[in-house]
């Protein structure tokens, strides 16, 4: 009896354990940071103090908009993800939620994420710390849904899939974006600043990161992606990458190293003393870093994954660095959880750590 009442706990473990990753597959929990430090960093450009409760709302509104754009995407690219061995885990590619109901989740997360913005976000925060949301949040918020909705159905098939990159990346500013007007304060140079920047990483995330990851399946499928326009291929088992991916690439890099650092020498944060120093140092530390790691990759001729997500999470980053150092402490506090908490699960980070630290090389035959 005890043999088997143990191998029932076994199986009820082994039971949940499988459900959390399939939540956490199916949801993208692994991605939520980079949706959840958007509307925070669009708040913070406008008002460093906004409280704490209007960022618990920007967080459950960013968590509705970010179950929409994965679970729309992924029922959009269901045929293709069937074929790709990434996904394989993936609970919609298994069979274990059928597409009507992820459809339907993801439609039902549009109205959800309305009434959590007019429930936490649009009223004035209680004890005057705070402004009134500006009535075109709303607005920026359909349009990141727009834009999200048109680049998930059209994404792959576009004759010319740099627009629909573009497109795209218009949609996650236009998240950024809705964040600044949830505080109710006037848009500021640091806010323009950052929505030029997220045009730049999702140009360069989705034309290059993951349109090479997921470049000899997208061909051998006939999908359109930025890399296979511009003539990356696979060749023999080795990845191509021609010139003028490179040269996309390098200019879209370059732009994100620009933006910071002029982010820092204008003081668009109009940031004073110790926070001024802490931003500067933050985003040259990580700009140095992430420099090191594109020279590492080119000596090594090839990215890895631990390489990529290294790279990635620098990218990430250095918003973070431009602006958490003048947030008052809530706020900071928020946004540095929002960046910092969805990567502590993913198995990419310490793929990435692998990496950074040299155990990946020094593991490989």
């Amino acid at each position: 009896m005890q043999r088997e009442g143990g191998s029932v706990r076994r199986r009820g473990t082994a039971a949940f354990e499988q459900c959390c990753w399939d939540l956490y597959h199916f949801f993208r929990v692994s991605a939520f940071g980079a949706t959840a430090t958007l509307p925070l960093l669009g708040a913070g450009s406008a008002d460093p103090q906004f409280p704490l409760r209007r960022a618990g709302g920007l967080l459950a509104v960013a968590a509705a908009f970010h179950s929409f754009a994965y679970l729309h995407n992924d029922v959009c690219d269901l045929e293709l993800d069937r074929t790709q061995p990434r996904r394989q885990r993936y609970p919609l590619v298994r069979g274990a939620v059928a597409p009507p109901v992820a459809l339907g989740l993801a439609l039902a997360c549009l109205p959800l994420a309305v009434v959590l913005h007019a429930w936490l976000v649009a009223p004035a925060p209680p004890g005057g710390c705070g402004a009134p949301s500006h009535p075109v949040a709303p607005a920026h918020l359909a349009t990141a849904c727009a834009l999200l909705a048109i680049y998930n159905r059209y994404g792959k098939i576009c004759p010319v899939p740099m627009l629909t990159d573009l497109v795209q990346a218009l949609g996650w500013a236009a998240l950024l974006c809705y964040g600044e007007a949830a505080t109710g304060r006037a848009a500021t140079g640091l806010t323009a600043l950052l929505a030029a920047y997220e045009v730049l990483l999702i140009l360069l995330v989705n034309g290059v990161h993951g349109a090479l990851r997921d470049l000899e399946n997208d061909a051998a499928r006939g999908a359109r992606t930025t890399a296979i326009v511009l003539g990356a291929r696979v060749e023999q088992g080795a990845l191509r990458v021609p010139r003028p991916l490179l040269i996309y690439a390098l200019l879209l890099q370059a732009g994100l190293l620009a933006l910071p650092a002029w982010g820092i020498a204008a003081n668009t944060a109009a940031q004073r003393g110790p926070a001024r120093i802490a931003a500067g140092v933050g985003v040259a530390g990580i700009s140095l870093a992430t420099l090191a790691t594109l020279v590492a990759v080119a000596r090594a001729g090839h990215a890895s994954d631990g390489a990529g997500m290294a790279h990635l999470v620098l990218l990430l980053s250095s918003p973070v660095a431009l602006v958490a150092p003048g947030l008052a402490t809530r706020p900071r506090s928020a946004l540095l959880a929002a960046h910092l908490a969805p990567l502590i699960p993913n198995g990419m980070t310490y793929a990435a750590l692998r990496w950074a630290t040299g155990r990946e090389r020094r593991q490989a035959p």
